[in-house]
């Protein structure tokens, strides 16, 4: 058998759960001879209510994630595990389960959890590498069985009064009305967030932050008694229109809901705060795209540049970055030219100034329209065109890697 060498980005990725050591090596030496498949780690415990996977970024960014789970040392936690690991990462998925012993009640067990292989104890190579080929020949021969994951687009703005909220909510209205997209718009504010104002929408008694708080029980029945929906086709996950008290989540909740979310959805976008570091660092983790909106002011630049370069830092994040520059026009003080030129980064939109216009479309509680023409109009317009343009070009990639034999 000849090893190959797997790609910079692998197709598959093999992450094992609760198995021990010896067999964790023969998996690692395994996934080795596999094209375009990476061994992605181990998580040594059980994945159970209330320890809920925190998965690398080569796994949530691989087309697909093979997991092995050990049905030996407790069959009602491996299954457990299994379910979670389907809802975290839905439609990319394929669960094996791995026994030393394969009596019919336990095969029987372990396909009801979704395992849909079985490994033998001790490990075997030419076993696992046959298993292994066959769920990557069920991954290739239906690709129109899987999902295709949508983007989560998060927004932060560097200074309060940015505009953050206008342009999550102008960005997704048009990605509806103008593609079609089915698009989801959270409101991650834990109090008197604005995206129900701007969308003349009443309040609804189920906020974003109550979705995270049941996390364990996301499903999309439970997500649809959450939404509030807009006349557009929008859906909104709102933030609470009183004074509450702020729900404190854990990163893998927040990961988990958005993946879950990113199944259900061409496009979420996240109308959040830097204020929320708790999280933050898991919705950049999960998002496609991560803007930070500024206006061309020194107070707001001051602050933009010292963000980009905290997001510089961490290597995941900085390819995701992107500037928003809000409320831009050709009276101002600072120009696009001269914002790059201070903060050492690109500005990827720039959006021109329609302060009143804005505002009486606010008081009136319906956006303005694509068909209505002006600059702000063209340029979300624009911004939405290169959005989907990009989205569905990395889609076509995809489908085309799908149809790689990947056995020779």
């Amino acid at each position: 058998m000849v090893k190959h060498h797997n790609s910079a980005h692998p197709r598959f990725t093999v992450f094992a759960i609760c198995v021990d050591e010896q067999t964790v090596a023969g998996i690692m030496d395994g996934c080795a001879y596999a094209p375009d498949t990476e061994f992605a780690g181990d998580f040594p415990n059980y994945i159970v209510r209330g320890r809920r996977p925190q998965f690398s970024p080569r796994v949530r960014d691989s087309a697909a994630a093979i997991a092995i789970i050990d049905f030996d040392r407790d069959p009602e936690q491996a299954a457990q595990s299994a379910e979670i690991v389907q809802q975290a990462l839905a439609g990319k998925i394929a669960c094996i389960a791995l026994s030393s012993h394969k009596d019919a009640e336990l095969v029987l067990h372990a396909m009801r959890a979704g395992c849909g292989e079985f490994l033998n104890r001790p490990f075997d190579l030419s076993e696992f590498t046959e298993t292994i080929s066959r769920v990557q020949a069920r991954f290739a021969a239906a690709p129109e069985a899987q999902k295709n994951l949508g983007e989560v687009i998060s927004f932060f703005g560097v200074k309060g009064g940015a505009g953050t909220t206008t342009l999550a909510v102008y960005l997704s209205t048009f990605l509806v009305r103008q593609h079609r997209k089915k698009v989801l718009l959270i409101d991650h504010h834990h109090q008197l967030g604005h995206v129900c104002l701007y969308l003349g929408l009443k309040e609804n008694p189920y906020y974003f932050d109550e979705l995270l708080r049941n996390v364990d029980r996301l499903d999309v029945e439970l997500l649809a008694g959450f939404l509030t929906h807009h006349p557009s086709g929008l859906d909104v996950l709102p933030s609470p229109d009183t004074c509450a008290t702020r729900y404190s989540c854990g990163p893998q909740d927040m990961e988990q809901v958005l993946d879950f979310l990113r199944g259900e959805y061409d496009y979420v976008l996240l109308d959040s705060s830097l204020e929320y570091q708790d999280v933050n660092s898991a919705i950049v983790d999960c998002s496609d795209e991560v803007y930070l909106v500024a206006t061309p002011d020194v107070a707001a630049l001051r602050d933009l540049s010292r963000h980009v370069e905290n997001f510089g830092l961490d290597a995941h994040a900085a390819h995701k970055v992107r500037v928003a520059l809000n409320r831009s026009s050709s009276h101002d003080a600072v120009n696009k030219e001269q914002v790059e030129s201070a903060v050492r980064f690109p500005v990827s939109v720039s959006i021109p100034n329609n302060y009143m216009e804005l505002v009486r479309a606010l008081n009136a509680g319906e956006p303005l329209s694509p068909q209505r023409r002006s600059d702000f109009t063209n340029q979300i317009g624009k911004w939405a065109n290169r959005i989907v343009h990009s989205h569905s070009s990395a889609q076509v990639e995809v489908k085309k890697r799908k149809s790689f034999a990947f056995w020779r």
